[in-house]
């Protein structure tokens, strides 16, 4: 089985974030789960035992290290400190071998057509709309690398916990893992099993790693030159081809309508 951690950078202010990221991390539970985690923990004991900070429930969070805030404060975190710390961290999709797959959105363009469909769609409805579509992209572009590289495992998806857009996700996850559907235009998976399993950080520890490569991505996108080193260590592993579908499934909830169609 493989494991898919999935993360999302680009969620505040879309002026100052014009792009959404969906990225995640392929891991074989079975071969790299351990190594990962020995990894992680022995980084958050070197860098964090002499501040008091527990390693054992500490995730490397790579936008409080790039701004310098939180934790890594950057009075008492240098720059030169905070840029040798993502070097580390970029380079472990590549260290480990990890396939990484990502979707990315313009939030100003998909907003501006779900406005021009429906001028009445709720801003949250359209902030999770437009974090479902990156969502998609990236789980098709996990079916196709599943079908060219493990045609007999299949994939369980763990995802960072965002309360507002789990039900949008949990309601197209069913759709395309529905064993009945039938829409032949509509993306099915043949790999994804079981749930969308949602964590915290904290308590699932290689989401980190989908956190550092979505956040890498996003500032690619955002044509920010500081960010090359980082993207570049990571752009080898990263896999952004898919089959094209004409839709999605989607099934809709609450109880007097369950229904799955095409959208």
């Amino acid at each position: 089985m493989r494991l898919i951690y999935l993360d999302e950078a680009g969620i505040s202010n879309p002026a100052h974030e014009p792009f959404l990221v969906v990225a995640g991390v392929i891991v074989d539970a079975d071969r790299k789960w351990k190594e990962l985690e020995t990894y992680f923990r022995n980084l958050a004991t070197d860098i964090l035992t002499d501040v008091g900070l527990d390693p054992y429930r500490f995730v490397f969070h790579a936008k409080d290290i790039w701004h310098g805030s939180r934790v890594f404060d950057r009075r008492k975190w240098p720059l030169k400190t905070r840029l040798k710390l993502l070097t580390q961290l970029s380079q472990v999709p590549r260290l480990f071998d990890l396939p990484i797959i990502a979707g990315a959105v313009n939030r100003k363009s998909a907003s501006d057509q779900l406005l021009k469909m429906n001028p009445e769609i709720p801003a949250r409805t359209i902030r999770g709309s437009i974090h479902s579509q990156a969502f998609l992209i990236a789980i098709q572009c996990t079916e196709l690398w599943m079908e060219k590289n493990t045609k007999d495992e299949v994939a369980m998806l763990i995802a960072e916990d965002n309360p507002e857009i789990k039900a949008f996700i949990q309601r197209f996850h069913e759709g395309y893992t529905n064993p009945e559907l039938d829409n032949e235009d509509a993306f099915k998976s043949n790999y994804i099993v079981d749930a969308v399993h949602f964590a915290k950080k904290q308590n699932s520890l290689l989401l980190q790693i989908a956190d550092h490569c979505s956040f890498f991505i996003k500032r690619k996108l955002m044509k920010d030159a500081h960010v090359e080193p980082f993207y570049r260590a990571i752009a080898p592993q990263i896999n952004w081809n898919f089959r094209e579908t004409k839709g999605y499934a989607i099934t809709v909830h609450p109880s007097e309508i369950t229904a799955t169609d095409a959208a």
